[in-house]
């Protein structure tokens, strides 16, 4: 019977370690999460709709834009309250977002 010589792990460790680091520093991150763009809905539309779920206490679905270009669109669900004319908190049981009505590009109810 032959036996074969494996390093183990703590002898792979620093190879690994080094790897690691190295893909860190030197990729750009690629945590983006992928979100399908919907149709804007005009802002009349989403105006008349957000005072219907703030006065309804509806649990509604948005999707977010960012407001600069490093960001990326969300995709959220949960009820909003009004915190004045052009600003919202949208609040679920893990998130809450404060946004911009400029923000908002898509709204609709659960």
């Amino acid at each position: 019977m032959q036996q074969v010589n494996q390093p183990t792990l703590l002898q792979r460790a620093p190879q690994i370690l080094t790897r690691t680091i190295h893909h860190l520093l030197t990729e750009d991150p690629v945590f983006i999460p992928h979100v399908k763009l919907l149709t804007p809905q005009p802002a009349n539309q989403r105006r008349l709709f957000l005072n219907q779920a703030i006065t309804r206490h509806w649990s509604v679905f948005f999707q977010l834009m960012p407001k600069t270009t490093e960001g990326y669109p969300i995709n959220t669900y949960g009820q909003v309250k009004s915190l004045d004319d052009h600003r919202f908190l949208i609040r679920n049981h893990k998130t809450t977002y404060v946004v911009d009505f400029d923000q908002i590009r898509y709204i609709a109810n659960l």
